[in-house]
């Protein structure tokens, strides 16, 4: 049987409430009950000693004033048992029923003495001398009513229990409201939790007060973000995985028609007279060898992080002439778009080392980027390029467009693999960019600066050129 969380702490507090309120009220009512007893008997006590005390004979008329002071009746009769007097009409049969009451002496609680019906009614009784000097005994019969004695008791009993009985039904309602408002958040975890192992991560309101639950709710939300994260990675890495086992299969057929191109323009450089043409054909065997590596990279990005990294060569490369050769490459394209190229050879040189293929695909990425964002401009379609040092030992790269930037949606996710905003893109490009500046324990960022987008790369220099600009940084 489920035994609900709610259930576990109404049932605990409310038989305490219930019990509690229960003895508080039967305590109450029992001292009420002794009071009024005591006070009845005691009012009746005064009188009766009033009557026990005067030394002129009880007549009817005294009694009758001492009864309606009392609430009680009065008999008195003597040694014989003959009535004297009387504030109630007495006959045969209620005189021989006042026989049998045994004297009781002073007054006590009235409802231990015997008991007798007169007339339809019920009395308590008592029989109490009458202290006398010189005269025959004389006894008092004090007849007290018995419905007028429990009124006096249960006037004394029901508040207390009417406040007991408000007072538990309101501790009820408070208590399971409180238990309600209580358990409602750890409901919320529990939906929460189930959604989760649904597959939908997402975070929780924090709760307003600062107690365990809200510790809890934060340590859930903590786990929503890390499983967020995972599912984000485990997904990514599926698809590099299916990148990787495409790739592998097409590899091979693109290899072949990519030798087959170069092959075929090698020859018709020999056989045919080349003359203002040379140029055309030289980029043209160049672009392919940049398709060639491009696709190598590409490859190498679905492919799986337990296999071990491509060696690659790593030289000292002039990023002024990388610059310029990339530039060779793709101008026909800029040209073509509209898109004006600015480039200013920096005269002190910047010397870094690493895998050229890998830098020069680097820049062509960017560039073409760039490309393609300034042709949307609205002014003159216009990429600059940027050459400085940072630091001594760091120079700084930086590839300026003045397209209108990334989309908003992806903009936090930009060097992700796959996330594009363009419709004919694949979302590699960027993502190739920072792997191949990560394996040159280089940087790569971006900013909207004004009205341009900055993509600004930083490589450490090579150690005798930092040397080198040091010098002449200190003459």
């Amino acid at each position: 049987m489920r035994w609900s969380i709610q259930r576990q702490l109404l049932a605990p507090m409310l038989l305490v409430v219930v019990v509690s309120s229960v003895l508080s009220s039967s305590v109450s009512a029992w001292v009420g009950s002794s009071w009024a007893r005591r006070e009845e008997t005691d009012r009746l006590g005064r009188v009766v000693a009033t009557l026990t005390d005067v030394s002129f004979p009880l007549q009817e008329r005294v009694l009758q004033k001492m009864a309606g002071l009392s609430g009680a009746d009065f008999v008195v009769w003597d040694q014989q048992q003959l009535v004297q007097s009387a504030t109630l009409p007495l006959d045969d049969s209620s005189r021989e029923q006042l026989k049998r009451v045994p004297e009781t002496g002073p007054l006590s609680d009235l409802s231990r003495n015997p008991t007798l019906v007169i007339q339809g009614r019920s009395y308590l009784t008592a029989n109490v001398p009458l202290r006398r000097t010189g005269t025959r005994p004389l006894s008092l019969l004090v007849l007290y009513p018995e419905d007028r004695w429990w009124t006096a008791t249960r006037g004394a009993i029901v508040p207390p229990i009417i406040a007991g009985g408000v007072t538990a039904l309101i501790a009820v309602v408070l208590t399971t409201w409180w238990a309600r408002h209580f358990v409602r958040p750890i409901a919320q975890l529990s939906r929460q939790s189930e959604e989760i192992a649904n597959g939908v991560f997402q975070p929780m309101q924090l709760p307003t007060r600062d107690d365990e639950l809200r510790d809890l709710t934060q340590s859930i939300n903590r786990m929503v973000e890390q499983l967020t994260r995972y599912e984000q990675q485990v997904r990514r890495n599926e698809r590099l995985k299916t990148l990787g086992q495409l790739g592998a299969g097409l590899a091979h057929q693109l290899r072949n028609w990519l030798t087959g191109a170069r092959m075929a323009l090698q020859l018709h450089v020999r056989e045919c007279p080349l003359g203002t043409s040379a140029e055309s054909m030289e980029m043209a065997l160049q672009q392919i060898t940049l398709m060639e590596s491009y696709l190598q990279r590409f490859l190498k990005l679905g492919a799986g992080r337990n296999e071990a990294p491509r060696p690659t060569e790593r030289k000292e490369v002039s990023l002024p002439l990388l610059i310029d050769d990339v530039l060779s490459l793709i101008r026909p394209r800029a040209r073509h778009v509209g898109v004006e190229l600015e480039w200013s050879p920096p005269v002190s040189p910047f010397v870094v080392v690493g895998d050229r293929e890998e830098l020069q695909e680097l820049l062509v990425n960017l560039l073409l980027n760039g490309i393609d964002a300034a042709v949307q401009s609205n002014a003159t379609a216009r990429v600059r390029i940027e050459l400085d040092r940072t630091d001594i030992d760091q120079v700084r790269l930086r590839i300026i467009d003045n397209g209108p930037g990334p989309n908003a949606s992806i903009a936090a996710q930009l060097f992700e693999p796959f996330v594009t905003d363009k419709p004919e893109g694949t979302g590699l490009g960027l993502a190739v960019a920072k792997q191949i500046l990560e394996t040159h324990n280089g940087k790569l960022s971006w900013r909207r600066d004004a009205n341009e987008t900055v993509f600004e790369m930083e490589l450490p220099a090579k150690q005798d050129v930092v040397e080198s600009a040091s010098e002449l940084h200190l003459q």
